[in-house]
């Protein structure tokens, strides 16, 4: 179970296992905060770095410019989450192919949370994989959560058990709403062929796994037959037909841990099918209570996993946990339409324990209070209405007859680049007020009616271009609103936004040769030997810490190497000769750079 204190969950899970290092990742999530994802990167170089440090604003372009297109993130449209930025930040426009949108047929949605990496040795003779399960989304909402951590190997055959897994990864860009991203198709795929040979180390005490895809037909989940025993619902969000139906699969259904604001939406046939019904203590529902709640740390949204336990017996006691993304809702369960995935785990119940311990002082029994069950939950009939209404409006939005896009066209003033968003807005009915705005750039300046006749336009300069637009929908009702990021098709990006991207991080000549350095490291050598930094990130430290390093020495070594990659060193001097105003590439370093060209022009003739 994931305190709320908990917030290295997902550096946790791309730390490579002693020996390997980070090849490549494809997650999914049903909302996503992009500063989240932006951060995973910068973790990989810094951890490659061993921590010796910060965050470095060059080491973060670098990282982005390594990692980001070995991470592919599927993300449920219209719930990307708008970041919260003090200043713009033009870094965000790297995320648009890493960032891919999906839908779920039938009018569902896309509600998995899986991290699937893969592992290398630095040889690439060997690999592995790490599955990461969650109940909790790519953001950084501080609920109680829960999530499941397996590795596993490569072996030279198939196991029938992962086909639901490798289905779940190989179906992905069918989903996608946006134009096919060859790459990123081809790693999905990729992924979805590997997993079918890997061998999962069991957590210690179970002996049994399994994966399910409920509603899709062959990888459904049913509880376990014959009947249970006792069985333990632990979700966020119920519904009393999904409940109901749960119920009937156990001779007792001993407790249902919820939200009160759920609990209180049942009907009391349902909260009477279950022996305890319990909710989180107030005190679990800030970090560590709510004398240390703060603007920083704000007030936990409470409870978030999901979790069903069994007890069953079979010439002995066993326990079947099943987790994943599922709550316990029609949607989700009974209907099936939404895209969710759930791992069941069985164990001996002496080894891996039961509900009684689940409920104990030692599991969650001392974060958990009884639900009174005569409250009456009162129910906010305008409220309701608004919160219909702007879902009604996401949903536009978000929806396959959506046909909103952006052109880029140079702006009347000298400089400046225009970002048009073409296509048709209808009425949205209860909403009183819909602003727009790019990521990379700030809200109160540049946020633009979308409820007016006038053309939606932005101007601004090339390096905050972007196709990640944010979205301010607003009703009547002064607590519900809706605010959520789309990654919009664009055209016509001019080809030295790439460049004005550089150009607003390398901004002086001490950049650029720091910058430069962190370039002709190593792109492989990312583990850690004897100790220390090695590869790129050992550049990555002693730049840093402002140790003075041979250029010209490691020109030549690139040179003898790896030529191919002095490519990358043309590439970067042109970006930044391009339209700069100040030079930020010393003359000094252009005299000497004439003659690395020479010579591979002569090698290469």
């Amino acid at each position: 179970m994931l305190n709320p204190n908990s917030r290295s969950l997902y550096t946790s899970a791309l730390t490579p296992p002693p020996g390997m290092i980070f090849d490549e990742a494809v997650a999914t999530t049903f909302s996503m905060d992009p500063v989240l994802l932006l951060e995973a990167p910068v973790y990989l170089a810094l951890m490659a770095a061993d921590g010796q440090t910060d965050h470095d604003p060059l080491a973060v372009l670098e990282a982005l410019r390594r990692y980001s297109k070995r991470i592919s993130v599927y993300v449920q449209r219209g719930r990307i989450h708008i970041p919260k930025i003090a200043k713009p930040n033009p870094l965000f426009g790297f995320l648009e192919n890493t960032v891919i949108e999906v839908s779920a047929p039938g009018g569902g949605v896309f509600h998995p949370k899986v991290w699937a990496i893969r592992f290398v040795s630095p040889d690439q003779s060997r690999a592995m994989y790490r599955l990461v399960v969650l109940s909790r989304n790519m953001t950084t909402d501080q609920s109680w959560d829960l999530s499941l951590q397996l590795e596993g190997s490569v072996v030279g055959h198939k196991s029938e058990l992962n086909k639901p897994l490798a289905h779940f990864f190989d179906m992905l860009p069918d989903l996608a709403t946006g134009v096919e991203d060859k790459e990123r198709t081809a790693q999905a795929h990729r992924f979805a062929e590997a997993l079918h040979y890997v061998e999962w180390e069991l957590p210690e005490g179970f002996d049994e796994l399994a994966f399910h895809l409920p509603g899709v037909k062959g990888f459904d989940w049913e509880p376990p037959n014959p009947k249970a025993n006792r069985m333990a619902v632990i979700s966020p969000f119920c519904s009393d037909d999904a409940l109901q139906v749960l119920a009937r699969k156990s001779i007792a259904a001993d407790a249902l841990i919820s939200r009160p604001e759920s609990l209180s939406a049942l009907k009391q046939e349902t909260l009477s099918l279950f022996t305890r019904r319990l909710q989180l203590d107030d005190a679990a529902e800030t970090e560590g209570g709510e004398e240390n709640t703060t603007a920083e740390h704000p007030l936990s949204t409470g409870l978030h996993a999901k979790v069903y336990l069994f007890e069953t017996r079979y010439y002995s006691d066993y326990t079947h946990l099943i987790m994943g993304s599922a709550n316990a809702t029609n949607a989700a369960l009974n209907a099936a339409k939404n895209i969710e995935i759930l791992v069941s785990l069985v164990g001996k119940k002496s080894k891996v324990g039961g509900i009684d311990e689940l409920l104990g002082a030692d599991g969650l029994g001392e974060y958990l209070v009884d639900f009174d069950v005569s409250n009456e939950s009162i129910v906010d009939v305008e409220r309701q209405a608004a919160e219909a209404d702007v879902e009604n409006a996401r949903n536009w939005f978000a929806g396959p007859d959506t046909k909103l896009s952006l052109e880029c066209a140079p702006a009347t003033k000298e400089s400046l680049w225009s970002l048009v968003m073409a296509g048709e807005i209808p009425p949205l009915e209860g909403i009183v007020s819909a602003k727009a705005w790019p990521i990379t750039l700030h809200s109160d300046n540049h946020s633009t009616s979308l409820l007016s006749s006038e053309p939606v336009v932005w101007e601004c300069d090339a390096a905050y271009i972007t196709g990640l637009i944010a979205f301010e929908l607003k009703t009547n009702h002064p607590d519900v609103s809706a605010r959520f990021v789309l990654n919009l098709p664009i055209t016509g990006i001019p080809g030295e936004r790439s460049a004005a991207i550089l150009q607003t991080v390398i901004n002086n000549q001490e950049g650029f040769i720091r910058y430069l350095l962190l370039l002709l490291g190593d792109d492989t050598a990312q583990g850690l030997d004897g100790g220390r930094a090695s590869g790129w990130a050992k550049w990555l430290v002693r730049v840093a810490a402002g140790e003075d390093i041979p250029l010209l020495e490691e020109l030549t070594r690139t040179f003898s190497r790896q030529p191919e990659r002095l490519s990358e060193v043309s590439r970067l001097v042109r970006d930044l000769s391009n339209g700069a105003e100040n030079a930020v590439v010393p003359d000094e370093f252009l005299g000497m750079w004439r003659v690395f060209e020479s010579a591979i022009g002569e090698r290469d003739a």
